[in-house]
């Protein structure tokens, strides 16, 4: 099955993983455009780059409930990037300006965790396009659909210590990719 122009919203409404990506790889670019738009006075990327994976989350969640065309289509994700965007203004407000620190309880993540962090949605996209289908796949699901790898590896029929593997090799090809090496 190909996903195009024409048939994007359908096979989105049937929740097709397919549609998603078409969906993220047209419409990246105006959805971070919206929500950097929002949240830029906050100054926080990772910020920013959660809102456009919740928009994508949220416009696959509830495709059922769009009516319209590929133009109506185009609105209706802006919609969602801004109230995405408004509802993290919101919990920002409410939240103090300030932050205890416990020195006992530190936050120790990988090397490769921490490249994930630092790249934009539009570069990891790119790079993830050089993996394998089922990689792809993973990768989506785990940081664009927020699943639990649980959840990744009963949906594609794998043990969760395979998901676990997939993930752990893809994000060392992603590194090997972005510093331009080769994928092996």
């Amino acid at each position: 099955m190909r996903i195009t122009n024409e048939n994007f919203i359908k096979y989105l409404k049937k929740k097709r993983e397919e549609a998603l990506q078409y969906v993220i790889d047209e419409y990246v670019g105006i959805v971070k455009a919206v929500i950097y738009n929002a949240l830029k006075s906050y100054n926080d990327p990772q910020m920013i780059e959660e809102c456009i994976s919740d928009t994508f989350l949220g416009a696959f969640e509830n495709a059922k409930q769009f009516e319209g065309d590929k133009e109506d289509f185009r609105k209706w994700i802006c919609t969602i990037a801004k109230y995405k965007a408004i509802n993290k203004q919101r919990k920002l407000s409410k939240s103090p300006l300030f932050y205890e620190i416990d020195e006992k309880s530190e936050s120790v993540i990988s090397a490769e965790e921490e490249f994930l962090i630092k790249i934009s949605t539009e570069e990891l996209l790119k790079m993830m396009s050089q993996l394998d289908q089922l990689d792809r796949d993973i990768f989506t699901m785990k940081y664009f659909l927020n699943m639990r790898n649980e959840e990744i590896a009963e949906h594609h029929g794998l043990t969760k210590a395979a998901i676990d593997n997939r993930l752990y090799r893809g994000k060392k090809r992603l590194q090997q990719i972005r510093l331009g090496g080769s994928v092996t």
